[in-house]
């Protein structure tokens, strides 16, 4: 085993270097911080258009869904009623007697 070094110097010198380090690390990580707290506020920003525009087109394709809708619900309904008169109109033609 080597003998432990009892040089008060050397101890001072590596506390040095040991807070010195620690220091850079901690500059180095809060511009890290900074750049992904900017770079979220930036996406935060340009994504806002993109939402808004999202929304717009959504509720727009369901407008246009619902109005499909009603539109072969009315066709439904006018084709019942066509069957409905020409049923009634035959059925009126066959009762009739001949002349």
């Amino acid at each position: 085993m080597a003998p432990a070094n009892t040089d008060p110097s050397d101890n001072n010198s590596d506390a040095t270097s040991v807070a010195d380090a620690v220091e850079n690390l901690q500059d180095q990580v809060s511009h890290q911080i900074s750049d992904a707290v900017s770079l979220v506020n930036v996406g935060t920003l340009g994504v806002g258009p993109a939402y808004a525009t999202l929304q717009s087109m959504l509720a727009q394709s369901q407008a246009q869904g619902v109005l499909m809708a009603n539109m072969v619900s009315g066709q439904r309904q006018l084709s019942m009623t066509g069957m409905a008169t020409l049923t009634k109109s035959i059925e009126q033609m066959m009762s009739r007697p001949n002349r």
